[in-house]
């Protein structure tokens, strides 16, 4: 199919360069760019269709460099507490959701975060049983590291007294050793088993609603984390193939989570499995958990509790036995890690376990990189591995995050623009569910560094702040690299894929305060408009 997409306007062009208004496309690649007129003139003829942009501003197709999209589908039936100030209002909202349920049915929930509330701490494991004495619950904190569960959740998660913690998480304790209700990291698995498991056709509905939402976002392509939610490999496979066919088009790279692995050697499956839509990528990892939580792992003691350096996933030498086996089946790796500690312990393993083979054109990545140290930037920088970033995490970490860094360590964190200084490749994404999905909040957080609200505030370490061309880089070239695309996606030049994102007002002309209020005009993917205002 030929198309002529014109009458827009880009404004990634240089000074003095012809303006970019419109392209020409052939079966889904970018032949040839240029004013309308002329590329009216040159193409317009009978055959090809003509595509009126009415005056948007274009973008090279904006991509999530880290997100969940099937647990972005799924949260939308969790109840919400992101918006709760005291424990009050959170045990009111949790009690309302109990009525509403049948008793004994499990209630869960989303987005609380302790920093937020007035009290600086949560219910407690016996308010919890008194809103809900019949009720399994379970409670996800902000940063999915940590929950909060009643008696009861730890009654049907088969967890007594006694029972110790298992070797990748824990469950916190009074100081008589009882249980308090936290839950850390994977300490939480057994939870999740002794919930009611979604169909075929509701984990498939959990993918469509997320894809959905993302096209209308702008997004052409996503870097997904799905294997948790979905189960099963085949499965995966098999809900996206049928998506496609009922003409749901969005690109999609997926990590393979690590104790999936197994299934993806029994089935044959080889590295970069898939087609432009859907790939398979890395093996997903983690080395630590969250700031939240004190359990990213750091090398020094947290500045607000001294007693606590986090929590290290796993031990070197299961690392060296995990290394081992994936580089054994020629695939990087993708590795969750917050903490300067976990973040070392990453670099470590991939200089002493480079990928050796060409033919699988994917990097390493480093998933978030919140608190790297000088010293590890260098190291990171002669590494073949792209830093997965997520900007909108500045405004949900600070202030608080200040008291748990300390003033010497927070020089070199959340450090966006040192990275870039330092020649390293860097995505940007969302974290999705646990921050927005939509690319323009990112790189509002990314340009400003401050609640958009807040005028007369200079931004979190205002000098890391981001150009406007630099965040927008993130979701367009640096996810391309990411993915080891980066000649066929990441920009609008001739021979590249016709991914393009249109709004309704200009990036560069409209202040970042505004971005929010930046509207979609379409979302189109290898030259098919797949989301039209």
């Amino acid at each position: 199919m030929k198309k002529i997409f014109y009458d827009g306007v880009f404004s990634g062009e240089k000074e003095g360069q012809t303006p970019l208004e419109a392209l020409y496309v052939e079966e889904g690649t970018i032949r040839d760019r240029g004013s309308s007129a002329d590329m009216l003139l040159q193409h317009g003829r009978a055959d090809v269709a003509r595509v009126d942009l009415e005056g948007g501003f274009f973008y090279p197709g904006l991509m999530d460099s880290h997100m969940h999209l099937a647990a972005q589908g799924k949260k939308m039936s969790f109840l919400d507490l992101s918006g709760a100030r005291t424990k009050e209002e959170m045990l009111y909202l949790l009690k309302r959701r109990v009525e509403q349920t049948d008793r004994g049915e499990w209630v869960i929930a989303i987005q609380w975060d302790e920093n937020r509330l007035l009290e600086g701490k949560p219910p407690s494991l016996q308010e919890l049983d008194e809103v809900a004495p019949a009720h399994p619950l379970f409670l996800l904190r902000s940063c999915y590291h940590i929950s909060l569960a009643n008696t009861e959740a730890f009654r049907r998660a088969g967890i007594r007294e006694g029972t110790p913690d298992p070797e990748e998480g824990s469950w916190g304790r009074d100081i008589a050793g009882r249980f308090d209700g936290w839950v850390y990291e994977n300490a939480s698995l057994p939870f999740y088993r002794a919930q009611p498991q979604l169909s075929y056709e509701e984990r498939k509905e959990c993918v469509r609603r997320a894809m959905k939402l993302a096209l209308q976002y702008g997004l052409t392509g996503v870097h997904t984390d799905d294997l948790r939610e979905i189960g099963s490999l085949s499965d995966l496979i098999r809900i996206y193939r049928e998506l496609g066919e009922e003409g749901w088009k969005l690109r999609s790279h997926h990590l393979v989570y690590y104790p999936y692995l197994k299934e993806m050697r029994d089935e044959g499956i080889p590295p970069c499995y898939g087609d432009e839509y859907f790939r398979l990528g890395a093996v997903k990892l983690f080395a630590d958990g969250a700031i939240g939580g004190r359990t990213a792992w750091l090398s020094s003691p947290y500045s607000d509790d001294p007693s606590k350096v986090g929590m290290a996933i796993r031990t070197e030498e299961k690392w060296e036995h995990l290394m081992q086996e994936i580089r054994q089946s020629n695939l990087p790796i993708a590795v969750h890690a917050i903490g300067d500690a976990a973040a070392e312990q990453v670099i470590r393993m991939v200089e002493k376990y480079p990928l050796s083979r060409t033919d699988v054109p994917l990097p390493d990545r480093l998933i978030h990189g919140q608190v790297l140290r000088p010293d590890l930037l260098g190291r990171l920088r002669e590494l073949p591995l792209v830093v997965d970033i997520q900007p909108s995490f500045v405004l949900s970490d600070f202030p608080w995050v200040e008291k748990r860094l300390g003033k010497e360590r927070l020089l070199y964190a959340y450090a966006w623009k040192t990275m870039l200084k330092h020649g390293l490749t860097v995505a940007g994404g969302s974290d999705a569910p646990i921050e927005s999905m939509h690319p323009l909040i990112g790189m509002q957080a990314a340009v400003m560094r401050r609640p958009p609200e807040e005028r007369n505030h200079e931004g979190y370490q205002p000098q890391e702040c981001l150009t406007v061309e630099e965040a927008l880089s993130l979701y367009t070239r640096g996810s391309a690299l990411a993915v080891g695309e980066g000649k066929r996606s990441g920009s609008l030049e001739r021979g590249m894929r016709a991914d393009i994102s249109v709004y309704d007002r200009s990036l560069k002309e409209t202040p970042p305060d505004q971005w929010g209020g930046i509207a979609t005009r379409m979302t189109i993917i290898g030259g098919e408009i797949q989301y039209k205002e």
